[in-house]
């Protein structure tokens, strides 16, 4: 792996630490922290250009599209991955009767925002797993005439199960249902293809897979669920504007396939900055390279993990497995304390699962380590 070392170099904890984290959070590279901080550094010194800090951020819009498979032309910065699922669950028109569908497994960040649509009459429909498992079979049978919308995450966050958006997909297009993905616990470390997948939604935060800072996300849209939506909030943007040519002000919209109509007011241009470089780092090391890297380690570990007779809850191999793999302990508390006395990064998620997920930074000699310090889990 040519491209690995050098990639790895960007990350300075890892001489410190092995850190199998990224399903929580991703180390900041300091490129990353440079970036911000240099464009704070003129703000100080008032080295101020908006409009350079605009197209900078319309340059990323399309960096960030081409990583997903979309067009930068829809896609809007948001400060997270919940922004971005509110702005679609609060900007379509509801109807009295009408349902989503969602699974049992997903994060608050997805599940949250359509809870809060039954104050409007609208249907929440749970398919429940099994063992923490369910595909779209699952989904699809909670499906009537009166679905409108489906959501669900690309990669589970408490198990690792993938989900195949593209068969989901397919079949929404097929019936006319918005499909809403959370895709952070996937995106810059799989290949998604959203708009061959028939996604209508697409969130994300910057700060997993993505490298980049905390407090920046993005939301891409489809053309037709563009059209549909009705930000819930209005502001200054780059195709919104204040009329004031006639006696009574209007909101003046120049282009409704402008996916910025969606954003209000300053973006976070520091967060643009440090993206930007993130970005430059998974260009540099080609997603192309970086997904059947960080599988075939995710996979080793997994295996590992299943040899030493420990309880592996994520698939281990596949099209439903991901960079994550978790396990069922007796007391994680205690788990998690035993790995990060050995220097190794991980977390406790729901269910009491301990979680391991890799990135394109770790390597083989991490995973070496993690079995080494878990065969003292058993």
């Amino acid at each position: 792996m040519s491209w690995q070392p050098e990639f790895r170099e960007h990350f300075p904890v890892l001489r410190e630490k092995t850190y199998a984290n990224i399903a929580y959070t991703s180390p900041v590279a300091p490129v990353v922290t440079r970036a911000v901080s240099g464009f704070l550094d003129d703000i100080t010194y008032a080295r101020s250009d908006k409009p350079q800090w605009l197209a900078d951020a319309d340059v990323l819009r399309a960096r960030l599209a081409r990583l997903i498979g979309g067009d930068g032309r829809r896609l809007a910065f948001t400060k997270n991955t919940t922004e971005g699922i509110n702005l679609v669950a609060q900007g379509l028109r509801w109807e009295a009767g009408d349902n989503v569908v969602v699974d049992d497994q997903e994060h608050p960040t997805n599940a949250l925002p359509w809870l809060n649509l039954r104050r409007q009459g609208v249907e929440v429909r749970v398919a429940p797993a099994r063992d923490h498992y369910f595909d779209v079979e699952d989904l699809w049978r909670r499906v009537d005439a009166r679905t409108r919308l489906i959501a669900v995450s690309w990669v589970q966050y408490s198990t690792g199960l993938r989900l195949d958006i593209a068969e989901l997909g397919r079949r929404c297009r097929e019936r006319g249902i918005w499909l809403v993905v959370d895709g952070i616990q996937a995106a810059g470390l799989l290949r998604a293809q959203v708009d061959a997948w028939h996604v209508d939604a697409f969130a994300a935060g910057a700060h997993k897979g993505l490298l980049g800072p905390l407090g920046i996300g993005l939301l891409h849209v489809s053309p037709r669920l563009l059209q549909a939506l009705t930000p819930a909030h209005v502001g200054p943007n780059g195709v919104t504007t204040l009329n004031k040519t006639g006696p009574q002000w209007e909101i003046a919209v120049s282009d409704v396939g402008d996916a910025r109509r969606l954003e209000t007011g300053n973006l976070n241009f520091p967060g643009i900055a440090g993206w930007r470089a993130a970005v430059d780092l998974i260009e540099s090391a080609d997603p192309a390279r970086i997904e059947p890297y960080v599988l075939d380690l995710a996979t080793h570990l997994g295996h590992g993990l299943r040899d030493l007779g420990l309880d592996v809850v994520s698939p281990l191999a596949g099209p439903a497995a991901s960079t994550t793999r978790v396990l069922r302990v007796t007391d994680p508390q205690a788990a998690l304390a035993r790995l990060a006395a050995a220097g190794i990064v991980a977390t406790v998620v729901e269910y009491g699962f301990l979680r391991l997920s890799v990135g394109a930074y770790n390597h083989s000699g991490d995973i070496e380590n993690i079995l080494r310090v878990a065969a003292t889990l058993r």
